[in-house]
């Protein structure tokens, strides 16, 4: 069961179109400095595609305590909520009874991922050969079924319309638009 805890440890929260809430903030009414997530307390969850947060904030700066209560869509967009608050914090309690326990997310190491294996991201000019055929276009552009860089045969494997890319060791980026698979 899910109990309040720091915002912080709910995030990142991933949508199913690939938007990603990583970091969240709200200005304090009080002297309207930026309150971030670690000094949030309360409840965050994605359901039903969208993100709903219940929280008690804490200025850093002048320690005013104000009510965090919002939906975020998955276009990013941050929606209040027009419940009366203690209505809103009982259905949260409800809805979230038996979403797990976040993580400790506080002591990331860095250094473990960056040294993941990572594809590789193709410069404009790279020394390139392109297959003839043609499986369709993207953005305009041709795309082609294969590609070859340095000896090594890539096949079409999907495009990349967003900034949002995760590549794995045996993916290439191609135009920064095309991802290619290693044959």
């Amino acid at each position: 069961m899910a109990r309040p805890d720091k915002i912080s440890r709910f995030l990142p929260l991933t949508f199913a179109n690939g938007n990603s809430v990583r970091r969240f903030g709200k200005h304090c009414p009080q002297c309207r400095a930026m309150v971030g997530a670690e000094h949030m307390e309360g409840l965050a969850s994605l359901m039903h595609g969208k993100i709903y947060l219940s929280a008690e904030a804490c200025c850093p700066q002048c320690e005013q305590r104000f009510p965090v209560a919002c939906v975020i869509t998955d276009d990013k967009r941050v929606h209040r909520v027009l419940l009366p608050l203690w209505m809103f914090r009982l259905w949260m309690k409800s809805a979230t009874r038996h979403d797990p326990q976040p993580i400790n997310n506080d002591k990331w190491d860095l250094e473990q991922a960056d040294s993941a294996p990572k594809g590789l991201m193709l410069p404009a000019d790279a020394d390139v050969l392109r297959s003839e055929e043609i499986l369709g276009r993207f953005q305009g552009e041709p795309i082609s079924a294969w590609i070859e860089y340095q000896g090594q045969r890539f096949v079409f494997d999907r495009a990349a319309p967003g900034n949002n890319l995760a590549l794995a060791a045996s993916e290439l980026l191609l135009e920064g638009r095309l991802i290619y698979r290693q044959q």
